[in-house]
C-alpha cells in the first residue's frame, strides 16, 4: 500500500510539473509561426522567380536559334529571322516575357539574331531582363555539277 500511495504522489507531482510547464510556453507556437510563415512564403517566391528566369531564358534563346535558322538561309533576309524569332516568342512566351525586342542582322557571311525581354516577375522588387544572342553562318548555294 505504501508503495500505490509513493507512486500515486510522484505521478500527481509529475502531473502538476508538466502542466506548469507547458503554461509557460503558451503562445510560443503563435510566436514561431509569425517568425517562420513569412520566411517561408519569401524563399518559396524566391525559388519560383528563378524558375521562371530560367525559362525565359530558355524560350529567349530558342526564338533567337529559330529566327538564325530562319535568316540565314538561301536568298532569306534578317527581317524574315526577326519576324519568325518575334512570331515564336508570340506564339510560345505569352506573358513571362514582356516588352520583347528582336534584332536581326545579316552580313554576306554571318547572321546574328538577338532576343532582349523584361521577365514576368512574382517578386516586387525585383526586375529581371533576358538578352539571348544565336549567330552563324549565312548559307550558299555552291555548284558542284561538272563542267
Amino acid at each position: 500500500m505504501a508503495t500505490t500511495t509513493l507512486i500515486t504522489t510522484v505521478r500527481s507531482r509529475l502531473t502538476r510539473r508538466l502542466r506548469a510547464l507547458r503554461a509557460c510556453e503558451s503562445g510560443f507556437s503563435t510566436l514561431e509561426a509569425v517568425v517562420v510563415i513569412p520566411v517561408v512564403v519569401i524563399l518559396t517566391m524566391l525559388v519560383i522567380q528563378y524558375v521562371m528566369l530560367w525559362h525565359a531564358r530558355n524560350l529567349a534563346q530558342s526564338a533567337a536559334q529559330n529566327g538564325l535558322r530562319v535568316a540565314r538561309g538561301y536568298q532569306a533576309t534578317a527581317a524574315q529571322g526577326q519576324q519568325s524569332a518575334a512570331h515564336y516568342l508570340d506564339t510560345v512566351a505569352g506573358s513571362l516575357l514582356q516588352n520583347r525586342q528582336v534584332d536581326a542582322d545579316r552580313s554576306a557571311t554571318t547572321v546574328q539574331v538577338t532576343v532582349h525581354a523584361t521577365v514576368l516577375s512574382v517578386i516586387p522588387f525585383g526586375s529581371y531582363t533576358v538578352n539571348e544572342t544565336a549567330s552563324g553562318p549565312v548559307e550558299h548555294y555552291v555548284d558542284t555539277t561538272p563542267r
